[in-house]
């Protein structure tokens, strides 16, 4: 038997920090809410979301423009 040996994978490329991905408990922590409060914005279709399999997970960018769309400047 002929040892070969299987190249070795190639590294990832880093990922940008605006495709970092968290879940409703990161996010609620963020937004200093409960996780039932992020499932419901989630479901009323207000804060997007990306399905992995059953997995639910914001993007940074998604949870930035959720926040800038809400934000209420005081005159």
């Amino acid at each position: 038997m002929s040892t070969k040996s299987s190249p070795s994978p190639r590294p990832l490329p880093p990922i940008p920090a605006a495709s970092v991905l968290h879940d409703a408990a990161v996010v609620a922590a963020r937004l200093d809410v409960s996780v039932r409060t992020v499932r419901r914005l989630i479901a009323a279709g207000e804060l997007p979301v990306h399905r992995i399999g059953r997995a639910v997970r914001v993007s940074e960018d998604d949870l930035a423009r959720f926040l800038a769309a809400r934000r209420h400047l005081i005159a």
